[in-house]
């Protein structure tokens, strides 16, 4: 190519010929550098352009030249018109993290609205009051762990842990309802990653958190205790690991692991995440469910059991053994509620990976109000189920002094919810679980 463009600067036959292919070479020059273009000019106009180069009389040469140019501008139109494709259609093997948000729900097929209308103002509207309820419901739970000397325990430790991560999850909620919406055609990949990442933080960090307090509850159950004997430098550690787990697994689709550079991979639910880690997503959160369930399945088969193989037991035994199932119970209540509100939601992110046929963006919304009403859920579990836990939320609104929330308690009627003893008899030489 570079002889074929020397000879015809050299050449001064014809000055019309010279201009009109001095287009097609600096086009030439430029398209060379494309892979797919090189691929596109056969062999055989190559070696008909050396050829023609070689020809000593001028007359059939300028018409072979003719000829090859024809040949190479047909190439070069054929060549525009599929990287013209290329733009249009957005092949995959290319990475789009200039595009807007717009353009990857319109691959994945999911409605972007434009402007607001009434019911989604009012979504909006009941979205932020409830994110508003629970920042305050955890936070009223931190705060009365805190304060009040019998939640001094690992498994409280625990619950407070469980209370920052539903307030963190209502601050992602809270950042979601003001990026929703026609306000979702604002946000950048990033920004859109950012607020997904959020969510995931949250979810983690409830999950993380609810299975080391499975954990916790069988080691003291089978170790016949209420409170395992566990150093808060220990607790301390087990929550470090579960907020960087946490903000490991909410930022893997941003480092990486998400549809950007493979477009046809991109979830419908969310349109920026890949189906592999949706899946990866939802197996892993449901599979810690069961993990969860078949460990408290097995403390109530083991306290039952061993219930029944006791023979009378005195009024004070009795009371440690109601305490240890009063708190087992809780656990488990809250347990419950946050599979029901977020199982649906997992379930819904396989589909939408497995089943090309379901309607899963029908559902998407109810099941994410469904699992943001989980957060607000364990403050009001907490309340009904620990008396202590009660009368420890009503000084606090009520603004009482500090030394009335962590004064002792007089007699054994409040002892099912004053956690302070361990299941341990003093007068039972074996160990017994009472």
């Amino acid at each position: 190519m570079s002889l074929l463009l020397l000879n015809l600067a050299q050449r001064p036959e014809s000055s019309t010929n010279t201009r009109a292919i001095k287009p097609y070479s600096i086009s030439l020059a430029s398209l060379q550098r494309s892979q797919s273009f090189r691929r596109n000019i056969s062999t055989h106009s190559e070696k008909q352009i050396q050829s023609n180069i070689k020809c000593k009389e001028n007359g059939p040469q300028l018409i072979l030249l003719g000829q090859t140019f024809g040949a190479i501008r047909n190439q070069t139109a054929h060549f525009l018109e599929v990287l013209q494709l290329n733009i249009t259609f957005k092949m995959d093997g290319q990475c789009y993290y200039n595009e807007s948000i717009a353009f990857f729900y319109n691959e994945s097929g999911k409605y972007l609205a434009r402007e607001w209308n009434t019911i989604s103002r009012l979504v909006m509207g009941l979205g932020l009051t409830v994110c508003i309820f629970i920042m305050l419901a955890n936070l009223l739970v931190m705060v009365a762990i805190y304060i009040n000397r019998r939640f001094h325990f690992p498994i409280y430790y625990l619950m407070a842990n469980l209370a920052a991560a539903d307030f963190f999850a209502g601050l992602a909620y809270f950042y979601l309802m003001f990026n929703t919406g026609p306000n979702t055609r604002r946000l950048t990949v990033s920004t859109w990653l950012l607020r997904q990442g959020l969510i995931d933080t949250s979810l983690t960090a409830s999950v993380a958190n609810l299975l080391a307090i499975a954990i916790e509850r069988h080691i003291t159950v089978f170790r016949m205790q209420l409170h395992t004997r566990m150093s808060n430098r220990r607790v301390v550690v087990v929550i470090v690991i579960i907020w960087t787990m946490s903000i490991v697994m909410g930022a893997i689709p941003s480092v990486g692991w998400n549809c950007i550079c493979a477009i046809k991979t991109c979830s419908n639910m969310a349109p920026l995440y890949s189906n592999s880690y949706l899946v990866f997503w939802a197996i892993f959160n449901l599979v810690t469910f069961v993990v969860m369930v078949v460990l408290y399945a097995h403390i109530f088969m083991y306290v039952r059991q061993r219930t029944m193989r006791m023979s009378r037991h005195s009024s004070g035994q009795r009371r440690n053994r109601d305490t240890m199932m009063s708190l087992l119970k809780t656990v488990v209540i809250v347990l419950g509620a946050f599979i029901v509100c977020w199982t649906p939601g997992l379930v819904l992110l396989l589909l939408d990976v497995f089943c090309e046929e379901c309607n899963v963006l029908t559902f998407e919304k109810f099941f994410l109000l469904l699992a943001e009403f989980n957060s607000a859920m364990n403050p009001i579990i907490y309340s009904y189920r620990d008396k202590e836990m009660s009368v420890t939320f009503k000084q606090i609104l009520c603004c009482q002094r500090q030394e009335n929330i962590n004064g002792t308690v007089e007699g054994s009627d409040r002892s099912a919810s004053s956690l302070n003893h361990t299941v341990l008899s003093p007068h039972n030489n074996d160990h017994s679980v009472v």
